[in-house]
């Protein structure tokens, strides 16, 4: 993966296709390379340029947005690989960092699609921060079959606890991030806690906030409220999906991705 020096930050990054580019954002403790295993094909097949990013993890200051810093380095990134304009995906925390980008650097981008996504701190995603703190101050770590039953019932819909052949699937990713340790350290999706919603009412361009039906991190009525805040925003639901819809229905997802990036 090609390396880039911004402001004396190393950022990791890749690009696909040609034509007008589109940058995916990923969610907290994800790598770039997630968004290749389905919505990546399915951009650079609609005629897209995909680039992905490996994002740092923002930084948590005691008052104030720890979304600002970060927003203004993904913003010299952009500008430093030639994208601007350009439109924006982004997933879970990834999605309150395009919120931050579009609201800080407007000019930068054309549109954007926000999955799972929230507009401000809720009392559920605060207790499960609170929990990973706790657990992280403690030094507790589960067996790593525990841990991914857990992320299993977080993360994943119903439709896919009812069919054993994909959950065992997931299972075996999740135990297998547990067992190599990639995702230790790392803070829930609700770690990025600010209150957005405000500043929501400035964003100028299109924006499609895309919730998952089943999504206990990123409840579905957080998303419409993101929606309702942006002055040329909707809201599109995705049935049978957990917080990784994306993962779990990509053919579905890919398909309203690429209409809405068609109509920008």
């Amino acid at each position: 993966m090609p390396t880039l020096h911004v402001d004396g930050q190393e950022w990791h990054y890749q690009r696909e296709g040609v034509g007008e580019p589109v940058l995916l954002l990923p969610g907290a403790g994800e790598a770039g390379h997630v968004w290749h295993l389905h919505q990546v094909p399915a951009l650079v097949a609609a005629g897209h340029q995909a680039v992905t990013i490996d994002l740092p993890a923002p930084q948590e200051v005691p008052e104030g947005n720890p979304l600002t810093a970060l927003a203004d380095a993904t913003a010299a990134l952009t500008a430093a690989l030639d994208l601007a304009p350009c439109r924006l995906i982004g997933f879970s925390s990834g999605a309150q960092l395009a919120q931050e980008l579009l609201v800080r650097r407007p000019e930068a981008f054309s549109g954007a699609v926000l999955m799972a996504t929230r507009g401000r701190p809720d009392l559920a995603g605060q207790a499960l921060l609170a929990a990973e703190r706790a657990c992280h101050a403690e030094g507790v770590r589960l067996p790593p079959a525990y841990a991914a039953f857990v992320q299993a019932a977080l993360q994943l819909s119903p439709a896919t606890w009812h069919d054993e052949h994909a959950l065992r699937d997931w299972l075996d990713v999740f135990e297998f991030a547990a067992r190599s340790g990639a995702a230790d350290g790392q803070l829930p999706p609700a770690a990025v806690s600010v209150d957005q919603l405000d500043a929501l009412r400035s964003v100028s361009v299109p924006v499609l906030v895309l919730g998952f039906a089943h999504d206990v991190i990123a409840r579905p009525e957080l998303g419409r409220e993101v929606a309702a805040a942006c002055p040329h925003g909707r809201y599109e639901e995705m049935a049978d999906c957990g917080h990784h819809g994306h993962l779990e229905r990509p053919d579905a997802v890919n398909e309203v991705l690429v209409r809405f990036l068609g109509s920008l």
